[in-house]
């Protein structure tokens, strides 16, 4: 068997352990995907050894949960989860035990896992053990939970939403005893943060089979019980269908431009998108970026693509189609135009027609973004300062407006972005907006 350098490191790991007289295993999902030939970014250890005498073997250790038998060892700039065998008590919050018990079975601490595909060890040669059928499961690309599905789903109900990600990312079937406990024990994802659900439907949404995932999600419900009301057609479980658009998901490679997808496909507006991904606690920049996309979709839905355009270019006269949309992505954004142009060239791709009034702009969106000369007030070749002092007029609000004004005019090339033309045109203008 070929090791990489992350689990030679390992391995030595393991050989410490047991060379101190502790049984030591690798476990979880290296294990899994090491089975699976899929690469592997971390590794997680399982020892017959307390947590106080894994801190004593190893020089680096960081006491990342003493309390439930979890150090992080570190070595050689790389670090491995190392926690002690141990068996659980009630969850009484439905995400964590009350209590633990160090144990020194391996079998045992298996048993508490969530899918038997995640309750495999490997021994430092190579060995698998796996008590539960792990193994065959995956051959008959089945997900199974380990022992009573319900119990595994009342100990931490997060385990529900693992089971759609899991399902969809490895293009796996769900066992039919597991898919009927998550159905029954779907309302206990009320206790889960909305940080944790987020995780999981992020993690899904990387993964190669992402509308199998919202298939899932549809046909449970789960996404109608979570913390925080998630006010959107997807969370509906009297209403499981999907908008068929989202089968184009696989073909965009950039994960924030899945989600771009999601939000258009949700049937809110860019006002209730924020809203709602504020709750699903995206990051601000995330935040900002999806529903200003969402943002963009209604502007270029509302616009009237008609000869001369005046009315929604009003400082320009006989406005082409290009220089609106030109105006519409300096007053949104730069990015937004290219999310929602990417996201709608690839339902195009992929056969979903766009509407007439929008093919236009779908058709020659890039070629008008990559004509716009320039894109931020920074880039202009005339400062605020400039304009005050040419204008013999002193320092206000007009200094701003005609600022913006000029952005648009020399970003379409009505002006050409010198500092001479630039100020000729605040001049003639009288010196405002």
């Amino acid at each position: 068997m070929v090791w990489s350098k992350l689990e030679k490191l390992g391995i030595g790991l393991l050989e410490t352990l047991e060379q101190a007289g502790y049984e030591a295993y690798f476990v979880g999902g290296y294990v899994r995907d090491k089975y699976l030939g899929k690469p592997v970014k971390d590794i997680d250890i399982a020892t017959s050894a307390r947590p106080e005498e894994v801190v004593r073997l190893f020089a680096r250790t960081i006491p990342t949960g003493l309390k439930h038998g979890t150090v992080t060892v570190l070595a050689e700039g790389e670090t491995f989860e190392v926690t002690t065998f141990r068996k659980e008590s009630d969850y009484a919050d439905f995400r964590r035990p009350d209590e633990v018990e160090f144990i020194s079975e391996l079998e045992e601490d298996l048993r508490r896992r969530d899918f038997t595909m995640n309750a495999m060890a490997m021994d430092r040669h190579g060995g698998i053990r796996d008590p539960f059928g792990g193994k065959e499961d995956l051959k008959a690309g089945l997900l199974r939970c380990v022992g009573d599905p319900a119990e595994r789903f009342r100990e931490d109900a997060l385990r529900m939403l693992r089971c759609v990600r899991f399902a969809s990312v490895y293009d796996l079937t769900v066992d039919e005893a597991t898919w009927q406990a998550v159905l029954e024990r779907r309302e206990l994802l009320l206790h889960v943060a909305m940080e944790r659900v987020r995780v999981e439907l992020e993690r899904m949404m990387g993964g190669p089979h992402p509308y199998e995932g919202w298939r899932l999600l549809a046909e449970s419900g789960l996404l109608g019980f979570t913390k925080d009301k998630l006010a959107w057609s997807y969370s509906e479980p009297s209403s499981p269908s999907l908008p068929a658009e989202l089968k184009t998901l696989p073909a965009l490679a950039e994960s924030d431009r899945r989600w771009i997808l999601v939000v258009l496909l949700s049937g809110l507006n860019a006002g209730q998108c924020r809203e709602l991904l504020r709750k699903m606690t995206f990051s601000l920049k995330d935040v900002e970026r999806f529903s200003r996309a969402a943002e963009f979709g209604e502007w270029v839905t509302a616009i009237e693509w008609s000869p001369g355009m005046s009315r929604v270019c009003s400082e320009l006269e006989n406005c082409s189609a290009a220089e609106v949309w030109q105006l519409g992505t300096l007053q949104i954004g730069v990015e937004a135009a290219a999310d929602w142009l990417a996201v709608m060239k690839a339902l195009e791709r992929e056969g979903y027609l766009v509407t007439a009034g929008l093919r236009l702009a779908v058709d020659n969106g890039q070629a008008w973004l990559d004509e716009l000369r320039i894109k931020e007030l920074k880039e202009l070749a005339v400062t605020g300062g400039e304009l005050i002092a040419a204008s013999g007029r002193g320092a206000g609000p007009w200094v701003g407006a005609a600022m913006s004004r000029l952005l648009r005019l020399a970003a379409v090339g009505r002006v050409a972005n010198t500092k001479a033309e630039l100020l000729e045109a605040v001049l003639d203008s009288g010196g405002g907006a």
